[in-house]
């Protein structure tokens, strides 16, 4: 066994062989260092696979919020967590034009809702009939019924993302923020409870409980133009995410409560323009 320091790649190689009876040799090389991706990318192997970015369709766009989200910090010398804001007000950015053409489309919903409803009384003995005749009025007067969800499906695989970056790599392991968020790779603790809640866990971090009331501020706006029925079921759901997502990074949440703020933001002032 031997190792050298390689003056090009700036950390000590080493040289490993294993001999056998038959005089045959196998040589291998180990790499003994942080899974940084900057240092195990000039090692031209495979081993940058060992970093977890999460499904394969996600994986891509891992990589891309790392990089990005390192030039930002390299480039302008930031806190990591100003580098999220950052970053989040360039996603939203660029889909307000997708989250103005929802909030239209949730408004066209609401004026066609006493013609559904009338619809709905009509055919209630009939369910196939009944969906006929509405998705009929839905293409007519041009109204997307899964509209309001598609924000959130774009949203999916980039929070997936964003969730194995700050979980996998080294680069946010440490990396503080402001007052008690000194470590955006974990939750932002406030304190912990001497019980263990299911799906919540055994502690209270403050950025979920934040990340619930933008979510909440955004479905207030987006309700007054829902079927009352379907009020309880989205509670419901914020209710949920704010369980799940007391166990995640803060990083992670500061993304997704500052992208829910500006998204309110715009909502409130497309509907203030249309009033």
């Amino acid at each position: 066994m031997g190792g050298y320091l390689d003056s090009q790649k700036g950390f000590p190689t080493y040289d490993v062989t294993l001999g056998y009876y038959n005089n045959k040799t196998i040589n291998t090389s180990v790499y003994l260092g942080p899974l940084d991706i900057d240092y195990i990318a000039n090692l031209n192997n495979t081993l940058d696979d060992t970093i977890n970015f999460g499904f394969k369709i996600v994986r891509p766009i891992g990589k891309f919020v790392l990089w990005f989200l390192k030039i930002i910090h390299n480039t302008l010398n930031l806190n990591y967590g100003i580098c999220l804001i950052l970053f989040a007000g360039i996603i939203q950015f660029i889909t307000s034009p997708l989250t103005k053409k929802t909030y239209e489309s949730s408004q066209k919903m609401q004026k066609i809702q006493p013609l559904v409803k009338k619809i709905q009384e009509k055919y209630k003995d009939d369910s196939q009939k009944m969906n006929q005749e509405v998705m009929k009025i839905y293409k007519d007067k041009g109204v997307n019924p899964l509209g309001g969800c598609l924000p959130l499906l774009l949203q999916m695989p980039l929070l997936m993302a964003i969730f194995s970056v700050f979980r996998e790599t080294i680069e946010f392991r440490g990396a503080s923020f402001i007052f008690w968020i000194n470590d955006l790779s974990q939750p932002d603790i406030l304190f912990h409870l001497p019980f263990n809640i299911p799906l919540y866990g055994d502690h209270v971090a403050f950025l979920p409980i934040l990340m619930g009331i933008s979510i909440f501020l955004t479905q207030k706006l987006s309700m007054a133009t829902m079927d009352p029925a379907q009020k309880p079921m989205m509670y419901i759901m914020n209710g949920f995410f704010i369980l799940i997502f007391n166990g995640f990074p803060a990083g992670l949440n500061l993304y997704y409560t500052v992208y829910n703020l500006l998204n309110y933001y715009q909502q409130k002032t497309i509907r203030s323009k249309n009033q």
